[in-house]
This record gives C-alpha cells, structure tokens and sequence, in this order.
C-alpha cells in the first residue's frame, strides 16, 4: 500500500496555494507508507516530476490538491479533461504547447469509490460540490495525463480536489490581485481535515484498519 498525496506551489495570479500548505501541514502527520510532494507549476515539469515520484515510490493510490478561488467550497473533480487554456502562463512564464493535453478522448473519468469519498468528507464535517469541469489549466493538465498514463505506470485509485483559499492566506492573495469580486475561503483546519478524511478512506480501501494510518494530533 503506498499513497501519495500532491499539491502545487504559487503561480500567477495565486502567490499562495492552499494545496501547498495543506500538503505540507499533512507531511508532518502521515506515516512513513503516505508520501507528499509539492509540483510547481510547469507545463512541462509538472507532470514528468509526478510520473518519476509515482514510479520511485510505487504508488497505488494518487490523491491530488490544487487551488481554485472561484470553488463555492471544497470541490471534488469527477473527471479530467482533454484541454488547455492558450495563452496563459505557468509559473516561469512558460506557455501550452497546443489546446489538447495529449493523444486521448476528451474526458477521462478518476477512480476512486465516490459513496466513499463522500461518507469521508460528510464524517469530517466538510462541506464539499461535486464537479465535472476540472479547468483548463496546470491542475487538470497534470491530471488528465496522470488519468492517461494511470494503467502503464501502475496507478490504481487517483482523484483530483479543487480548494477554496484559506482564511489564513486572504492577506497573501490581497497582495497580489486580481481576485474576484466574491470568493469563499475556509479555514485551513477545515482543508487539513478534508485531506485527512481522504487519506484514511484511501488508506481503508487499500486494507488499513479504520483509524491507524493517521495518528491524532498532539
């Protein structure tokens, strides 16, 4: 049983990705079988760096988080989706090379046990939206070739998870606008609790007893 639980660093337009914060906080809780790794925002580092860390880690099971600050709450992506947005940039000012993420139909659905996920995130007291539209950027790009390559590389259970910003980060995103003019934010214990949830409902899954993959915090 190996999971590994991603997010993705600051990129233009957000300086500071809740997803980054959430994965770190959770890299100081989980045991040594829950690994985590921040991508940068790369059209084309993003994805090479997953796929080395999933084939060096043997993950069976991939659990992604990105930022989106126009998510009504935390937004549980069904599917991703065979798109990219021209014209915007990643990180290092890069762009995308074309408007398709590669040779493949134009959705590709996640694998996880969605009753699961849901009882999960209910039992964590998160409210959460289900949807079908990932985007058309660095997150859903990186997910619709994790989605592709999934078989190849041994990949059996990956899901996708848009975040709101965090009450702690609204002072970072103010710095650098522009924002909507309305968003939702959540706190950050909120955030770190759905992402709990989620490890411990893959974690299950994958044979652990309920309740000893994450110890309680101190």
């Amino acid at each position: 049983m190996s999971i590994l639980v991603v997010g993705f660093a600051a990129f233009p337009g957000v300086s500071r990705n809740p997803s980054q914060d959430l994965v770190e906080s959770l890299a100081r809780r989980v045991p040594s079988e829950v690994a985590t790794l921040v991508l940068d925002v790369s059209w084309e580092a993003s994805w090479p760096r997953l796929e080395a860390e999933i084939r060096r880690r043997g993950a069976r099971t991939v659990l992604m988080f990105g930022a989106h600050l126009r998510a009504e709450r935390f937004r549980v992506e069904l599917v991703a989706r065979n798109r990219r947005e021209l014209g915007r940039a990643d990180a290092f000012g890069g762009f995308p090379a074309g408007p398709s993420v590669g040779d493949g139909p134009e959705r590709l659905p996640c694998r996880l046990d969605w009753a699961h996920v849901a009882r999960a995130l209910r039992e964590a007291g998160v409210d959460f939206e289900w949807s079908t539209n990932a985007g058309s950027y660095l997150c859903n790009d990186t997910l619709y070739r994790l989605a592709l390559a999934a078989d190849a590389i041994g990949v059996e259970r990956f899901g996708f998870f848009h975040l709101p910003s965090s009450d702690e980060g609204i002072e970072a995103l103010l710095a650098h606008p522009p924002l909507p003019d309305v968003f939702l934010s959540l706190p950050m214990e909120r955030i770190e609790a759905a992402g709990l949830a989620l490890i411990e409902m893959a974690a299950t899954s994958s044979g652990a007893r309920p309740g000893e993959m994450i110890p309680p915090r101190e």
